[in-house]
């Protein structure tokens, strides 16, 4: 009985250096979610005709987006503070690298949209229908030059989130590393 404990304990310590805590990892799924979104219903307010339906999606991706101005500045503390799981077996050191690398490009252009998307928005707007959010901007040409840069921000988000995707496909489906367990 005492080996099968000792050997349960091990492979629940050996699961547990292999994973990301978690708070990481409900943050991850939480910002994940929602960054999909936002970016789809970011896109999609361009094409929308019926103006209720407009407000409704443009609502809702600034409220989405304003919890996670909340908790992104916790996100980013928590990131580099937090013990890191074990290196994966098998990637080399530049593919290694080349994550951190992509892993902080997100965090640089998650807090750049939001931030950004917060100052693009004139007179302030109903959190989630509810409460007033008053916005620091109102003239024209200031928030306009904040739209600009989140709309590039934007751009750049959704292609190093398709990036970030691909990697996990990459390493999960084709090198066979198991590296979703990692965030699960």
């Amino acid at each position: 009985m005492a080996s099968d404990r000792s050997g349960t304990t091990a492979s629940v310590s050996a699961q547990t250096r292999n994973r990301y805590d978690r708070l990481s990892r409900t943050m991850h799924w939480l910002f994940a979610s929602a960054i999909l979104y936002t970016l789809v219903a970011g896109y999609a307010l361009h094409i929308i005709d019926d103006s209720h339906l407009w407000h409704i999606v443009s609502i809702t991706n600034m409220s989405i987006a304003t919890v996670l101005l909340v908790l992104f500045p916790v996100r980013c503390v928590w990131a580099a503070i937090r013990t890191s799981p074990a290196e994966i077996a098998g990637v080399s050191r530049a593919q290694g690298a080349l994550a951190k690398c992509t892993h902080k490009m997100l965090y640089y252009l998650t807090g750049l949209v939001l931030v950004s998307g917060f100052l693009m928005v004139p007179h302030g707007y109903l959190l989630f229908g509810l409460w007033y959010i008053e916005t620091p901007f109102d003239d024209e040409v200031i928030t306009q030059h904040w739209f600009d840069i989140h709309r590039y921000a934007c751009y750049a988000l959704a292609g190093s989130v398709a990036l970030h995707m691909a990697a996990v496909v990459k390493h999960q489906w084709i090198s066979k590393t198991n590296v979703v367990q990692r965030m699960t």
